[in-house]
């Protein structure tokens, strides 16, 4: 019966994959030393890493992230994930037939738990990512992959191109609208910003730079806060859009979307033609959204000329609200959850009358 059902699954797998040419990414089961964390928290650390590689690699560019029952199905009869390390997983990728294969293995260092995560190209035999962190239980790991994870995904992702697209398409992406433009004068500190009315809302085209405890420029340099506007925590930019103006929540960035043909675009739509290490969006409707990078709760800063994110108002707890996220390989925009305490650029937007 076992050997029926991967017969059955495999032909499945390679039928997808002739079909869609997608790439499979595996994440294998968290391993740990003897007792360090029970099978029920490793699986959960485990689905972690899954969701965050999901959320990452949309299924639309092509990307499967395999499941536990994928994994299992396709393992070779006494295969043991847990006495694999380095090589011996881009082996298990292979057997599997997984593009990607990631895993993290628990560790003990002194009282605190250890946690490395790993990431393999397979047919290249790279490794490709990774990440390690200390903390003193289960909980803590978690929380750092959920700091961690997205980048380390994002290590998979090549350019989009946009070659395969049909002329029509490329024009009616790139062919600049009219555009209702005007200017805002910021009476706190007299500060000019251009703004632009897109579909039903007025939005400003260039990031808040209106300095506020809790705020600062890429890598503490002025001339990033010239270009890029300042980066702030989600406390500040609650409260820092001038009056007449508010920080959008989930619902307006939405809105925002729509209004430019749908999320799975807006962003090649919502980026500036230059200033991208790679992919350059279009700038279709004046937004002019520039890669300003960000700065994460520990202080690292990240992603200049390859993304931007915006806060939000929208907060799901006290620890995490939404931003709107654009980066230099996808033409879709992403609605996640992030550390209040990270610093992102701010875009405000005007009031209903």
């Amino acid at each position: 019966m076992a050997l029926n059902k991967r017969i059955l699954f495999l032909t499945i797998f390679l039928f997808v994959e002739i079909s869609v040419a997608a790439t499979h990414v595996a994440v294998l089961e968290t391993v740990s030393e003897k007792d360090v964390i029970g099978r029920s928290e490793k699986m959960f650390l485990t689905d972690k890493l899954r969701d965050r590689a999901k959320a990452v690699l949309p299924a639309y560019m092509g990307y499967v992230i395999m499941t536990r029952e994928n994994i299992n199905a396709m393992l070779p009869p006494g295969k043991s994930i847990e006495e694999c390390e380095g090589s011996c997983l881009v082996e298990t990728g292979k057997n599997i037939s997984a593009d990607f294969v990631a895993q993290a293995r628990v560790g003990k260092f002194g009282k605190q738990l250890t946690l490395t995560v790993e990431l393999y190209e397979t047919a290249a035999n790279n490794l490709i990512a990774s990440f390690t962190t200390r903390k003193d239980d289960a909980v803590g790991l978690l929380e750092d992959i959920e700091q961690e994870a997205d980048n380390f995904f994002k290590k998979i992702l090549p350019t989009i191109s946009v070659e395969n697209k049909s002329p029509r398409i490329e024009e009616s992406l790139s062919k600049p609208l009219s555009m209702s433009t005007s200017v805002l004068t910021d009476p706190r500190d007299g500060k000019k910003y251009r703004t632009v009315k897109i579909g039903s809302q007025i939005w400003m085209a260039e990031n808040l730079n209106y300095a506020i405890k809790n705020s600062g420029c890429y890598e503490k340099q002025d001339v990033n806060c010239e270009k890029y506007g300042r980066l702030y925590t989600w406390k500040a930019a609650s409260k820092i859009c001038p009056e007449g103006w508010h920080l959008p929540n989930k619902t307006e960035f939405e809105t925002l979307f729509n209004s430019v043909g749908g999320k799975a675009a807006a962003a090649k739509k919502l980026k500036t033609k230059n200033g991208w290490r790679e992919g350059n969006g279009f700038d279709t409707y004046g937004f002019s959204a520039l890669p300003a990078g960000s700065k994460d709760s520990k202080g690292k800063y990240d992603l200049k000329f390859l993304g931007t994110n915006f806060w939000s108002s929208s907060e799901k707890n006290n620890d995490k609200a939404a931003s709107m996220y654009l980066s230099f390989y996808a033409e879709s925009a992403f609605l996640g959850l992030d550390d209040k305490k990270n610093a992102f650029s701010v875009r405000c937007v005007k009031d209903s009358e």
